[in-house]
């Protein structure tokens, strides 16, 4: 009898994990176009309440090929014509260098924010609190074109947390 209970609690906890294990639900490529899941699917689970995690990959070589990942949980999210979008709160400026490989961060209060689409797209800007109290004119006017919206097409990965 015993060993009926223990095989009933071992089913029991496989399906629990299981159930509350991440699932990519949605992928895009490097042309923002699907190419695994679907955005319907993404959208109900954000509807029932689901926690929802995203990553985008930049090719920083054009080799077709994730050089670099980024992920992020998606706290603020927007769904906009059966589109879903993804605020990525400031953070500050960090600093990939591929041949240690490390990721360092600046002495800085610059910080970074975009958000981030099921249509691939990265809408981003640096944000510059002190530009303001740069007295050189041509440095302020380099920084200032750092700081403008930009635009980028990524590949990006859409998990659900259950």
């Amino acid at each position: 009898m015993k060993k009926h209970y223990f095989a009933l609690l071992i089913c029991f906890t496989t399906v629990f994990l299981a159930a509350q294990s991440p699932r990519v639900v949605l992928k895009t490529d490097f042309a923002g176009q699907v190419s695994e899941g679907s955005v319907e699917e993404l959208i109900e689970h954000i509807q029932d309440g689901k926690s929802v995690r995203v990553g985008w990959h930049l090719d920083r070589d054009d080799d077709q090929k994730s050089d670099l990942d980024h992920w992020t949980d998606a706290e603020f999210i927007s769904v906009l014509n059966g589109q879903v979008f993804n605020q990525i709160g400031p953070i500050y400026r960090q600093i990939p260098v591929s041949d240690l490989p490390q990721v360092k961060l600046e002495h800085s209060s610059v910080q970074w924010s975009a958000i981030i689409g099921t249509n691939g797209k990265l809408i981003h800007r640096y944000i510059l609190p002190d530009l303001h109290n740069i007295e050189d004119l041509q440095i302020r006017q380099i920084l200032s074109q750092r700081a403008e919206i930009k635009e980028d097409t990524v590949a990006t990965t859409w998990v659900v947390l259950h």
